[in-house]
């Protein structure tokens, strides 16, 4: 039987975004994807592989794993023979079909669904609600894949590479909530960096690496700023010059006066974590799944009519772990 992966969309933004996206981070000949109005069907490959490579993007509501067919009658049983794998006497699912271009209405193909998995399992029963299984099935003219869902998607706005903004990172972990939001919201996301020390690239190496591996990566970008002056001179300076949308992970709780002095020196630069408490922003730190550090810095000192001179370092369009990130700014 021929494995396929499902991934379901989100619903907001465009829908060519997220097709987009999955096509560029999957290899050459790792998969072909087929489009529904709603799902993506991705065919001869390990849909394992591709569920780790796709689960964590943009505009993804959920995915899947499990096989092709070619009629309704295969559909049907590759159905029972996810339904033996994974359900037992006791356990509750439920099922949902997209159905498109097919004599079959999506109606019909879950009653028969349901009534299927009923059969294959004894003792197993429906549960929309909370069900312990959720099998997806996507047909279109009467062929396509179904599969058992593995795990819930990020969700969001698939990454649009015409909508672009740039994110101050420090290092500190406000920084770089404010750039997984940003890229939650479908921008493209280019870091910017003003380097205070060596630890402070490290992290933001770090913050590189974890969203490379997450994003479409030609939707990354870096930019560290380094020479003379201060830090908080250098992004200054560099914000001086700035166009575009600039975001920054600034937060009342900790940091009060330095808020409001950004907002009024360069009323350019959003500050969305204003918007969430404490608990709210440590909340979607731990979705990034990161470990930074609890103090911002650099990104936060910017020195309004101090100029300073740097150089700017570059990376992106590709995925790098910290290493392969250090190397390719330092070298």
């Amino acid at each position: 039987m021929r494995t396929a992966a499902i991934v379901g969309w989100s619903g907001y933004g465009e829908f060519g975004d997220l097709v987009g996206s999955a096509s560029s981070k999957l290899a050459l000949g790792e998969g072909t994807i087929t489009r529904g109005s709603k799902s993506l069907t991705i065919k001869g490959t390990d849909p394992v592989a591709v569920a780790r490579k796709l689960a964590f993007l943009p505009g993804v509501s959920w995915i899947a794993v499990g096989y092709e067919f070619d009629d309704q009658a295969g559909g049907t049983a590759r159905l029972q023979l996810l339904a033996k794998r994974y359900l037992r006497p006791g356990s509750s699912f439920r099922l949902t079909a997209q159905v498109e271009k097919s004599e079959q209405e999506e109606g019909d193909i879950l009653l028969d669904g349901n009534g299927t998995v009923l059969k294959s399992v004894k003792g197993t029963r429906v549960d929309e609600k909370h069900p312990d299984v959720t099998f997806r099935i996507l047909m279109v003219r009467g062929s396509g894949a179904v599969g058992v869902e593995l795990k819930e998607g990020q969700g969001g706005i698939p990454t649009s590479r015409s909508t672009k903004v740039s994110c101050l990172v420090s290092g500190g972990y406000h920084s770089a909530v404010a750039a997984w939001m940003a890229a939650l919201s479908g921008f493209s996301v280019t870091l910017v960096h003003a380097r205070a020390d060596d630890e402070s690239l490290r992290q933001v190496a770090r913050l590189y690496a974890e969203l490379s591996r997450r994003l479409d990566p030609q939707s990354l970008k870096l930019q560290v700023l380094d020479g003379v002056g201060s830090p908080g001179e250098r992004l200054a300076t560099w914000l001086d010059g700035a166009t575009g949308d600039i975001i920054a992970g600034l937060h009342p709780e900790c940091r009060g006066k330095r808020s409001r002095a950004v907002l009024k020196s360069y009323p350019s630069v959003l500050l969305p974590l204003l918007l969430l408490q404490e608990d709210e922003v440590k909340t979607k730190l731990d979705s990034l799944g990161i470990k930074v550090k609890g103090v911002d810095k650099a990104a936060t000192l910017a020195v309004a009519g101090k100029k300073a001179s740097y150089v700017v370092r570059r990376l992106g369009g590709r995925e790098a772990d910290i290493n392969g990130v250090l190397d390719g700014l330092l070298n």
